[in-house]
């Protein structure tokens, strides 16, 4: 390239940002020029490379010239764009052959920065002076005062100036103004010692300033102030308080207009530049002033690692507490800060300079800015209709300032009042740990609504979070008064519906010292608190049209409305035959936050309904859509339309905010116009009345976004609060033949069976409202609720029920009653009030159900139960809880709330609730759970007392074989769709990696932190409630590695590939391997008792020390155990045998030491039982494995 074009070239880099910015291409005998501006804008030209030695860089010697954008994502909006894009093309055509491209590219830079700032539209006017300013020559022009970059390159490549007669003035912060030449000056990045930009002040050519950065003073180039608008700032001259961006084409802070929190009017969109990235990384630290010990902190050591530290994460949100005037100078002058388009937000507190120790908070926000701020305190606007999330970085008092504690509870209660109604998150320095009573029993009380992040992921006695802790950090053991370590710093969060969230890391970070003297090897830390690092996935929660919330009629109703729609409704391959209650609907994408915030909350509002029937007996038709749609009868539309509206009042925030009146029908013909309606519409008629019964609500969802996609069930809830039990459900959408299978194997609980339980539930509840109830409680509620199988509808041995009392926390009812006055005196004695309550239970089942009861008596297990044997031989137990908070006397009504409140766990009810959402379709899910259930029990792996697999553990088990493998296209499930989700059980379990992974619904609230998780058990299937305890943390190696063999021997059994129905058979005809063939001795327990309730009394206390016994022959003696899973009967009615396998024979057994320390230790337990009477008697015997079969096929 010739010289002269080398020239124009550098000439053009020296008006932009970068030299980079201009990259030369060959392309054929062309060269393609691309020159990049400002807010990604790119204009391009072809130039002639063959000839380029006798023409110059003018509109008249380039082809092709033309602006474009390198991306949609830049700041500018549409509007600013086009008007760029005008501008631009303007220039070309008033340009004349001579018009130098130097001019046109100074012209549109200084165009785009003015229409950024002020939204200018081109004009007449502007299109006059800019041909006016074309005709002048390039260097004399007048324009903005350029920065210090523009000016370098402009010395760095225009060849009439004396590189050797510049000198550079520029300014060290420590040291003052130096000079330096200029062929000697190394920028930051080509020198470890180069000097930033930022800090010249001026150039000087032949000994005078030719551009002065303070007097805005620029000869060079002959531009002037740049008058705009928008107010410049330097980091010396006087901030105010506010928001600020780095402005890269004049190198300063620039003070940005912005509107307040309770201005905004949310219904206006956010421009790009405002959104939020969804995986967000914050970061919130107090960096300590300097006003306080000052000499033992070294605060300009520790401010410059601060910053370091915080250039090493570059995070989306910063939030820093305690900021000095002296760090934000340090702050504003950081490149990595300028370079990757940080906002800042400076509080008034930081520049008062009428403080003589002046600080405050300040937050950064890294390429997107708020659509609105408020700098406290804040005045909210209640009208929230859009999804935002206000962002609080908080620094409440220290306990330094007079009566901190109520400062600070009066804060919280105003930010948790005044913004209940949006999404929110409260950062910072709170200043107060998990001790301070105060403080915690307000966030207690909020607990439902303010996560606690840290609290979220972290179990606190295994992860304190501590994050000023004098015990290992320098600065808080000079701060601190007490020495105390205190978890000060937090991330709170308040979520509506229409957000979710899932924390990806959360993390204390800053942790490293500074050197401060090597060789006394003295160190300080960068702050007296370390800082919080949070990495966190937001996602908008939409309703869309690709699902639905409806009602189905049963497989056997659709012929009878298919036969229509198939002729006459062009959606009939879309919908299944439905009654829309929401459409659209929430898109669900199957996580926790659907469960937590939609599915649950649904099917605890349901369990409140009882199933009712539907009744059409008419064809209706709308006219203005032409549709023909059959109509419900007055009472069907009435049960509809009340679920509907307790449905809307469950997402009052913003769901179906503009619904109009609910139009109640199902759809069956839709037509293009009146006239085919009318022709079709005699032909729209029933013979009689369509009846069905409404035991399920269904969440529909098309699996992509093309519309025409057929929607299928994602989720089936049950009305009630007893799930149907299978067999008797003769409108299930199970197929004939696994229904007839599940008959033929008798795996169907019996209608009296179920009728038994479903009585002695209801005796038991009119039992106990004689003694709980409005008059003899004021200041308490109870409530009385089935779980287990029962609440499951399947075949279980036992009823397990749970009875619970809560106080309430205020009453318009001074008058205690006596029952009232004996529970407030015993509430702070938990053990001694659920006792009293056990007591009075107890004796009103015996006096109001004692011709009906052979035995009902108090079990003294982990947790106290009363156990009912009643003469039909039904089992009922009943386990009593206590709710320690008190809950408001507004909130309850009946046991509704309780129900829904699922914060507050009811034992084993919200845990068989999630099992129902989390499977999809719960009739599936009792199939596959009885089938599997059997199975265990005939081959000996059930029972958690025996060290194997309690109910529960086997439900979780299905349950996520269900939520994962469930076919997604099926309205009527086939015994082949059974048959593989059979398959994917034993496969899934038998490969799955049992010592180190964990089986559980879902893995947000486990994280990272495997500390949090239950580790007592072999096997780990944890519970979905809180505490998410191990439900198998009876299991040992040896019980473990039975179950595992249990799955390998079925998978072989199906990879077979027999028949579907011959496979399932034959799995369950498995039988117990107790004694397994490695098994050589036995130890044989013989337990008697005087009467049957005597004895099932000792069995039960016999059954609760187990557990430790078998724990204590794996771990202590290291033996293998194989326990049987059943009591045995022999001759003698009050005697029972109970016995325990292992590899050793008996002999060596028998001198094992630490083996009969642990049998003594547990036989000891028996001796010193409280309740034992000389009737009741335990004795052992060691044998071998012939002797045991020879007595067991004498008896």
């Amino acid at each position: 390239m010739a010289e002269n074009n080398i020239d124009e070239f550098n000439l053009l880099r020296s008006i932009l940002c970068s030299d980079d910015h201009l990259q030369i291409r060959p392309s054929g005998d062309f060269n393609q020029i691309y020159l990049k501006l400002d807010y990604d804008i790119c204009i391009s030209f072809l130039y002639d490379s063959l000839n380029s030695s006798t023409k110059s860089l003018t509109i008249n010697n380039v082809n092709d010239l033309h602006i474009s954008k390198l991306t949609h994502k830049n700041s500018l909006t549409n509007e600013q764009w086009i008007n760029i894009r005008d501008y631009f093309n303007k220039l070309v055509q008033q340009s004349n052959s001579n018009t130098s491209l130097y001019s046109i590219i100074q012209l549109i830079q200084e165009y785009i920065l003015q229409i950024s700032n002020k939204n200018v539209k081109p004009n007449e006017k502007i299109s006059i002076s800019t041909t006016s300013r074309l005709k002048e020559d390039a260097s004399t022009q007048v324009g903005k005062f350029r920065g210090a970059d523009l000016i370098f390159n402009r010395i760095a490549y225009d060849t009439t100036i004396d590189r050797s007669q510049v000198l550079i003035g520029y300014e060290d912060r420590f040291t003052g103004i130096h000079e330096i030449k200029f062929n000697d000056f190394k920028k930051v990045h080509e020198d470890d010692y180069g000097i930033p930009m930022h800090r010249i002040r001026y150039y000087k050519l032949n000994g005078s300033i030719v551009w002065d950065r303070n007097k805005k003073f620029d000869i060079l180039t002959g531009s002037e102030i740049y008058n705009e608008t928008t107010i410049y700032i330097e980091q010396e001259l006087n901030l105010v308080e506010g928001m600020y961006r780095y402005d890269q084409s004049i190198q300063q802070w620039i003070l940005c207009p912005h509107i307040s929190l309770a201005s905004d009017n949310l219904k206006n969109p956010s421009i790009d530049n405002m959104f939020i990235p969804e995986r967000c990384q914050f970061l919130t630290w107090n960096i300590l002033f300097d006003y306080y010990q000052s000499e033992f902190i070294y605060t300009n050591q520790r401010y410059e690692e601060i910053l370091k530290t915080l250039k090493s994460f570059l995070p989306d949100i910063i939030c820093l507490q305690e900021v000095t005037i002296k760090f934000l100078n340090l702050l504003l002058d950081e490149t990595w800060l300028k370079e990757n388009n940080y906002y800042i937000i400076i509080m008034g507190n930081i520049l008062d300079n009428k403080q003589k120790q002046s600080y405050g908070q300040l937050m950064l926000m890294k390429n997107f800015r708020p659509r609105a701020f408020s700098i406290c305190p804040l005045d909210i606007s209640e009208d929230v209709t859009n999804v935002t999330i206000d962002l609080v970085n908080l620094h409440l008092h220290s306990n330094h300032t007079f009566n901190a504690n109520e400062k600070r509870c009066q804060l919280l209660e105003y930010f948790f009042k005044t913004m209940n109604t949006q999404n929110y998150m409260l950062i910072g320095d709170f200043n107060f740990g998990d001790y301070d009573i105060k403080e915690q029993n307000i966030l207690q009380r909020h607990q439902h609504q303010i996560h606690d992040l840290w609290k979220d992921i972290y179990d606190l006695d295994e992860n304190s979070g501590y994050t000023f802790d004098p015990s290992r950090n320098i600065c808080a053991q000079i701060t601190s008064d007490f020495q105390l370590s205190l978890r000060l710093d937090r991330y709170l969060l308040h979520k509506l519906h229409n957000l979710s969230y899932s924390i990806e890391h959360l993390n204390i970070v800053g942790l490293e010292t500074i050197s401060i003297d090597p060789i006394n090897n003295k160190h300080i830390n960068q702050s007296d608190h370390y800082a919080l690092q949070l990495i966190i996935n937001f996602r908008i929660r939409p309703i869309t049209h690709r699902s639905a919330l409806v009602l189905l009629p049963p497989m056997n109703i659709w012929p009878l409305i298919e036969s229509f729609r198939e002729k006459y409704d062009p959606l009939f391959n879309q919908w299944p035959p439905h009654i829309n209650l929401f459409w659209p609907f929430f898109d669900l994408i199957d996580t926790e936050d659907d469960e937590e915030n939609i599915l649950l909350p649904l099917r605890l509002l349901f369990a409140q309904y009882k199933s009712f029937d539907i009744e059409i007996n008419e064809i209706d038709s709308i006219k203005e859509n032409h549709i023909s749609f059959m109509k419900l009868n007055q009472q069907s539309t009435g049960h509809v339309k009340q679920l509907y509206e307790n449905i809307k009042q469950l997402f009052p925030q913003w769901l179906f905010n503009n619904e109009n009146n609910y139009n109640l029908h199902m759809t069956i013909a839709q037509f293009d116009s009146m006239k085919k309606q009318n022709q079709v519409k005699p032909l729209l008629t029933l013979t009689e009345p369509i009846q069905f019964p409404v035991r399920y609500v269904y969440i529909l969802r098309q699996t992509s976004d093309d519309h025409k996609t057929s929607f299928h069930i994602a989720y089936q809830l049950p009305l009630g609060s007893v799930m149907e039990p299978i067999g008797l459900n003769p409108y299930s959408n199970i197929s004939f033949e696994l229904q007839e299978f599940f008959n033929k194997m008798n795996l169907y609980e019996d209608k009296k069976s179920y009728e038994q339980k479903q009585e002695k539930f209801n005796r038991l509840s009119i039992c106990f409202e004689e003694i709980f109830n409005k008059n003899t409680l004021h200041y308490f509620t109870y409530a009385f609720f089935p779980y287990g199988s029962f609440r499951l509808g399947l075949n279980g041995e036992d009823l397990d029920t749970v009875f619970i009392l809560s106080e309430q926390k205020s009453t318009n009812n001074n008058n205690k009653t006596n029952l009232d006055q004996i529970f407030l005196q015993l509430r702070y004695d938990s053990l001694a009030l659920n006792q009293h309550i056990i007591n009075l239970l107890t004796s009103q089942i015996n006096n109001d159900l004692n011709n009906e009861i052979i035995d009902c008596r108090n079990i003294q297990a982990v947790y106290p139960i009363i156990s009912i044997l009643f003469h039909d031989q039904t089992r009922v137990e009943i386990f009593v809880q206590i709710n320690e908070k008190s809950i408001l006397n507004e909130q309850y009504q009946d046991e509704t709330y309780l129900l829904s409140n699922f914060h507050e766990p009811i034992h084993g009810v919200h845990d068989t609730e999630r099992l129902i959402t989390y499977v999809r379709s719960p009739p599936l899910f009792q199939h596959l759970l009885i089938f599997i259930r059997t199975w265990a029990q005939n081959v000996g792996l059930y029972g958690q007392v025996y060290g194997y697999l309690c109910g529960y553990s086997w439900a979780i088990l299905c349950a996520c074989i269900c939520h994962r493998f469930l076919p997604l296209n099926s309205f009527h499930f086939s015994i082949e769709e059974f048959f593989i989700l059979v398959e994917k059980f034993f496969s899934t379990y038998s490969h799955f990696n049992w010592s180190s992974e964990s089986v559980c619904l879902y893995s947000k609230n486990y994280y990272s932190d495997q500390s949090s998780i239950d580790n007592r058990g072999s096997m780990h299937i944890l519970c979905p409630s809180p505490p998410y305890i191990n439900t198998s943390r009876s299991t040992i190696d040896s019980t473990c590695y039975l179950i595992i063999q249990g799955f390998q021997e079925v998978h072989k059994i199906i990879e077979k590939k027999l028949k579907y129905e011959d496979t399932l058979i034959e799995i369950l005809q498995l039988s117990n391997h107790f004694p397994d063939k490695t098994i050589q001795s036995i130890l044989q327990l013989t337990l008697s008792g005087k009467t049957i309730s005597e004895l099932n009394q000792w069995i039960g206390y016999m059954k609760s020390r187990l557990a430790h016994f078998l724990n204590g022959c794996q771990v202590e003696c290291n033996l293998f155990v194989q326990t049987q899973n059943n009591i045995e009967i022999r001759k003698q009615n009050l005697e029972r045998f109970y016995s325990i396998g292992f590899q050793l024979n008996e002999q060596i057994l028998s001198r094992h030491r630490q083996f009969y320390y642990c049998l003594n230790t547990f036989l000891e337990q028996f001796t010193i039982c409280s309740f034992r009477s000389e009737t009741m008697k335990i004795s052992y015997k060691l044998m071998s494995i012939h002797d045991w079969n020879r007595e067991r096929m004498k008896t």
